[in-house]
């Protein structure tokens, strides 16, 4: 769940940014198509971008950068109350989410049946190459897909010739293929303001578009403005046609009477690209931080801050032939393409952690606290392998860190240029007694 709430956040703010960049610089320029593909463009990237992995690692001679995984807070009674709110803030923001999501699933799907319903109940005439739905109601004229739906009462040739022009363009560009991209992006971003707002936008992008094929074809701007007038009035189907719509009427009116913007205008795209970087910046930093943690092979390196024992007394000594001593067999990488992954992610591998560490009666008795930081290997085929104390407290807390950690399922193994290889891993496993109390030392 943190993996999909993390893709949502940076889609959401991949929609804000290159949005931004529009509403500022070409929301008021002629170059309709331009702006088309601009917005089609942003709604493909917002929801692409986010899924490129970036794994980028920290230069040096001196140390290996290893995966470093976040520290979990071990209490004798639970595990701390600030990880516990944040689990369950996980699990209220997902149970919002797909709640949402499934609301504007089924409006989706009842906007696809209203249309079905229209047609099977008006049918379906040919003229000029277009498919014609005549309705009995007063609805605005609007299209989706080659079918073009027109209210039959009081319309006078010369009117439908207007509209038959101005609708034939959205079919003829394939406009319903933008709103059906536009409303999934909806759909996934429903709690996202800045999704609907491109939404519009590309809405009115496309009646732009219609209204200029209308006036190239020769109707009077003068006419035609007032046939705007009088069939935004109608009712508006859904969101997944293209309409006359009252809400883009000043809009309307104020595009066909508007002097066309100079070719520079159309320099302004470039604008995104700063953007872009911004973006890459943003989302290739946690990929960076995450990998950040640096030690060399003998654990004589750094880990968060404090420098690990390296004695063997901290390693507790377990039979040769237990999981935790097993040896790795071929090269174990430190730095790899594609780190490994717990079956479930980061909050399954914390839950798995909680429900199996106990905090030792020994340590909980001689008041031992601080930080057991266990080092392990994930070998190609997922499994877990050396298990090793890096610093370790003593008083059955080292122990009983290797045996939790040697009884983790499978992982999902790491990837080095496209190979399946074995991964070095560390893991802080932090046992603190009453918020109280204070640490003390290893006797």
């Amino acid at each position: 769940m943190n993996a999909v709430l993390l893709y949502l956040l940076e889609s959401a703010l991949c929609i804000a940014l290159l949005y931004g960049v529009y509403w500022l610089f070409m929301r008021r320029d002629t170059f309709f198509m331009m702006n088309r593909m601009y917005l089609l463009g942003i709604t493909a990237f917002s929801l692409i971008f986010p899924l490129v992995p970036f794994h980028f690692t920290a230069s040096g001679t001196a140390a290996t950068v290893v995966y470093l995984l976040d520290p979990v807070l071990i209490t004798p009674e639970k595990v701390d109350q600030t990880l516990t709110s944040h689990l369950q803030w996980i699990q209220v923001a997902g149970i919002v989410y797909v709640t949402g999501l499934a609301i504007f699933l089924l409006r989706f799907a009842m906007q696809l049946v209203q249309l079905f319903v229209i047609v099977r109940r008006s049918g379906i005439q040919h003229r000029d190459g277009l498919r014609l739905v005549f309705v009995d109601r007063g609805y605005s004229p609007f299209s989706f897909f080659n079918l073009v739906f027109i209210n039959e009462k009081n319309i006078t040739d010369d009117r439908l010739k207007a509209i038959l022009i101005h609708e034939k363009v959205h079919v003829k560009q394939r406009h319903t293929l933008d709103l059906i991209l536009r409303e999934l992006l909806c759909i996934l971003q429903w709690f996202n303001p800045f999704a609907w707002l491109t939404g519009r936008e590309m809405k009115a992008v496309h009646e732009f578009l219609a209204d200029e094929g209308v006036l190239t074809a020769g109707i009077s701007p003068s006419q035609y403005q007032q046939m705007i007038l009088d069939e935004s009035m109608g009712v508006q189907v859904n969101g997944l046609t293209n309409n006359f719509n009252v809400s883009l009427l000043k809009k309307h009116i104020l595009m066909i009477s508007k002097t066309k913007s100079g070719k520079l205008a159309g320099a302004k795209m470039i604008l995104a690209v700063p953007a872009i970087m911004i973006l890459v910046f943003l989302l290739s930093a946690r990929s960076f931080s995450g990998s950040l943690g640096a030690q060399d092979k003998n654990a004589a390196a750094t880990v968060n801050g404090q420098q690990p024992a390296t004695s063997t007394a901290a390693t507790p000594q377990t039979d040769n032939k237990s999981k935790a001593t097993r040896k790795s067999s071929g090269e174990v990488y430190d730095k790899v393409d594609v780190y490994p992954e717990y079956p479930g992610g980061a909050e399954a591998l914390f839950n798995y952690i909680i429900t199996n560490l106990k905090y030792p009666e020994a340590a909980k008795t001689n008041k031992v606290q601080g930080k057991v930081v266990v080092s392990f290997n994930i070998m190609n085929d997922g499994a877990v392998s050396d298990v090793k104390v890096l610093q370790g407290i003593g008083s059955g807390c080292d122990e009983e860190a290797i045996r939790v950690v040697s009884k983790m399922p499978k992982w999902k193994p790491g990837e080095k240029d496209g190979k399946i290889v074995n991964v070095h891993m560390v893991l802080p496993l932090q046992f603190k007694l009453d918020a109280g109390k204070k640490e003390e030392p290893k006797k």
